[in-house]
């Protein structure tokens, strides 16, 4: 059995220890230091360490590409990629003589895991950010899809009214009844009417990039766009429902059109910056809508969910008018 430890074990042992670690004695000579300090020193000092104030002049201007991460916590951050955290504090010995201890801890793992919770934060500021914006334009929001969808609604119904009104003159019902018929609709047109005079005074495609800024997304527009009044408006409300789903649906601040004019047709490319669908996507009322739209127009529709949403529209091009503001 053996009844003392030898210098040399201790030694040994101090030197094998994972962390960085030495002492100086309380007039700041060093006195004792293991492997893993020498390594840090000499990277840190640029020479041998011989005194406490040599040190703590590296730890205030550190040098051999040593970065300061934070100075309060005494974190710094190697070339070789570790992060360690030094700690000074005073210790006495078993006789009372006192020195001062200079330890140096790996932190690399959890130096890593903060700057990744960092990151997070920053995403989930972002986040809250446009969430509030939402929030505070909501009544905006709502009334703005409130409106598109009645346009949609008496759009169509009033298609079918006319058809109706076209049997009634065949069947030659009384000019009473069609009086009556006629007059269910004279508000709605009237309101279509007033619609149309209040968006005419601007382009279509400049109001959706208005309305867009609204609910925090930017619009780019890419490539040859359509200069006909009727297929701007139907490309304004194809990127307006593009941009209430990718906002809404996949937290989108950018949505990309691109444009292109094919032989007696117009091609619409749209993209964001979203998260990617995690599996098909299902079309909802607004797409529905959107769709019955298109195809009425003479177009077609294409939804891409994987890997990334993209919506392709094809447009029948009635006019061959360019408009190439928005080309590369």
């Amino acid at each position: 059995m053996i009844s003392r430890i030898s210098r040399n074990a201790v030694k040994e042992g101090f030197d094998t220890l994972p962390a960085a670690i030495c002492y100086f004695d309380r007039n700041g000579l060093l006195r004792l230091i293991n492997h893993r300090m020498q390594e840090i020193a000499a990277v840190l000092c640029g020479c041998d360490l011989q005194t406490l104030t040599d040190l703590e002049q590296a730890l205030h201007s550190p040098g051999g590409g040593v970065q300061l991460r934070d100075e309060a916590a005494r974190i710094y951050a190697f070339p070789d990629g570790t992060v360690y955290h030094f700690a000074v504090r005073p210790v006495q010995d078993k006789y009372g003589i006192p020195y001062t201890e200079v330890m140096a801890t790996d932190v690399s793992r959890l130096a890593a895991l903060h700057a990744a919770l960092q990151q997070e934060n920053e995403r989930l500021a972002d986040a809250n950010r446009r969430a509030k914006r939402l929030y505070d334009n909501m009544p905006d929001i709502v009334r703005e899809e409130e409106i598109l969808k009645m346009k949609m609604q008496v759009h169509d119904d009033i298609g079918h009214t006319l058809l109706a009104a076209r049997r009634a003159l065949r069947h030659e019902h009384d000019l009473a009844r069609i009086k009556r018929e006629a007059a269910e609709w004279e508000s709605p047109i009237s309101l279509l009417c007033r619609a149309r005079q209040e968006d005419a005074a601007e382009d279509p495609l400049t109001c959706m990039q208005r309305r867009a800024a609204v609910l925090g997304a930017a619009v780019q527009l890419r490539g040859a766009y359509p200069a006909a009044r009727a297929t701007r408006e139907l490309y304004a409300l194809i990127l307006r429902e593009c941009t209430s789903n990718g906002v809404r649906h996949a937290g989108a601040t950018k949505l990309y059109a691109d444009s292109e004019h094919r032989p007696q047709a117009w091609h619409l490319c749209i993209t964001n910056n979203g998260t990617p669908p995690r599996a098909e996507i299902k079309e909802g009322g607004g797409l529905s809508s959107l769709r019955r739209r298109i195809e009425k127009a003479g177009g077609t529709v294409t939804v891409h969910s994987l890997p990334v949403f993209v919506l392709e529209v094809t447009l029948p091009d009635k006019e061959s008018i360019y408009d190439t503001r928005y080309d590369r």
